[in-house]
């Protein structure tokens, strides 16, 4: 797992934050559910090339890391993105590297943010959630935390609003390892749904 550049996330973290409140008229609510400690699996719909930093933005003071397309690290916006916390997934099938990146990340107690439908939705109901998600949910100790972003695709019109949820219960998922990892993705897609409302396709 390569480290962040942590001088690096708070120029960036210096320079997006006024823009995305001022510009982008970004409202976090319930950031205080997020834990100061321990892994945590952040959760997300998926509308906008924007969600990561937006989150990444309303979650602070903690460091985040996230997946990101592969294309995105040729040159050198693929050194800068991977020094913030980002690295690379093939999304053309199970990436198994990205998966164990993913559980390294947690396993140091870090925090992660993933997207159960696996990439930005092209409409306005939400997606299939994909099980790994699910499997990286169920590890000892992950707190599930799900992030519902509504506006991102449309902020000069709406502004954008990113709302954090109660911890996600995982326990007691039955049946084999893959039916327990689509279960727990399908809990997650639940949770996101309820922050982000009928305007964002949540009831879809």
């Amino acid at each position: 797992m390569r480290r962040q550049n942590t001088t690096l996330v708070r120029i960036a973290a210096a320079i997006l934050r006024p823009v995305f409140r001022f510009g982008m008229r970004l409202r976090v609510e319930g950031v205080e559910r997020v834990p100061d400690q321990g892994p945590v699996l952040l959760v997300s719909n998926h509308r906008s090339v924007l969600d990561p930093p937006l989150i990444a933005v309303a979650q602070l003071p903690g460091r985040l890391h996230f997946m990101a397309k592969k294309e995105l690290f040729r040159g050198p916006f693929g050194w800068l993105i991977s020094r913030g916390g980002a690295f690379p997934v093939d999304r053309g099938g199970a990436d198994r590297d990205a998966i164990r990146t993913a559980r390294e990340v947690l396993a140091a107690g870090e925090r992660l943010l993933m997207f159960p439908e696996g990439t930005r939705s092209r409409t306005d109901a939400l997606g299939a959630a994909w099980p790994g998600a699910g499997s990286l949910g169920l590890a000892e100790g992950v707190t599930v935390i799900p992030v519902g972003v509504t506006g991102s695709d449309t902020w000069r019109r709406t502004g954008v609003v990113v709302r954090f949820g109660p911890p996600i219960d995982l326990s007691g998922l039955e049946g084999s390892k893959g039916a327990r990892s689509q279960a727990a993705a399908d809990a997650m897609m639940d949770g996101i749904r309820a922050l982000v409302g009928p305007e964002a396709g949540g009831t879809a």
